[in-house]
């Protein structure tokens, strides 16, 4: 990664301890100003380093990361555009599931075996308490353990684990944490565990273009 990128990290660190503190806080104009900020500058991540042609496989992350930052300015309101959010992240995560299963041509059973563990688990745990919002969220449930299999099987395939699986495990658990909190149970620390684990797992995304 060139100089400047790296240097380029460290407000995008600062950003998202920020959005944390001001989340927790309820520091509601800082995190308004933070939480897109944070994505605005990690989508400029990879855009730093000027190239003449960018590969379909970073086409498809960078607009996986735009409907990203979408969904965060719908949730800013989750009131009123919840499932305004909902529907831009599944849009993000099927970028994402088409670019990790870019360049594969095999698929592990084992992985389908864990991801289906994790499905059946977070389904029949939220499902009671989903009431009108059950099959939008057991749709995203679906969509999220898809990506969460594309990058963990991509990652097979490179023999070891990468920034692309590193991330889709941090934003399977801050997704999972965000529903849980929301819909089952809240607790105290929900949004720093949703937050840092969200925006480190966009972070590694950027990072693999």
């Amino acid at each position: 990664m060139a100089s400047i990128t790296s240097y380029f990290l460290i407000p995008i660190i600062l950003l998202i301890v920020i959005s944390i503190y001001a989340k927790q806080f309820a520091k509601t104009k800082l995190y308004f100003v933070a939480k897109p900020l944070t994505m605005l500058f990690i989508i400029a991540l990879p855009l730093l380093e000027i190239r003449e042609d960018y590969s379909p496989y970073a086409y498809l992350v960078i607009t996986g990361l735009i409907f990203s930052l979408l969904g965060d300015l719908f949730l800013l309101y989750p009131d009123k555009y919840f499932a305004n959010g909902l529907y831009s992240f599944l849009v993000a995560h099927i970028f994402y599931i088409i670019a990790f299963n870019k360049n594969v041509n095999e698929y592990s059973i084992g992985i389908i075996f864990i991801v289906l563990i994790y499905i059946l688990i977070v389904s029949k745990t939220l499902v009671p308490k989903l009431g009108g919002m059950k099959y939008p969220v057991l749709f995203y449930i679906f969509i999220i353990s898809a990506m969460l299999y594309s990058a963990l099987n991509m990652d097979l395939q490179m023999d070891g684990i990468s920034y692309v699986g590193i991330g889709a495990i941090l934003f399977a658990i801050s997704d999972t944490v965000l529903a849980f909190n929301k819909f089952y149970k809240k607790f105290s620390f929900a949004e720093p565990i949703v937050l840092s684990t969200y925006f480190v797992a966009q972070l590694m995304f950027a990072m693999t273009i």
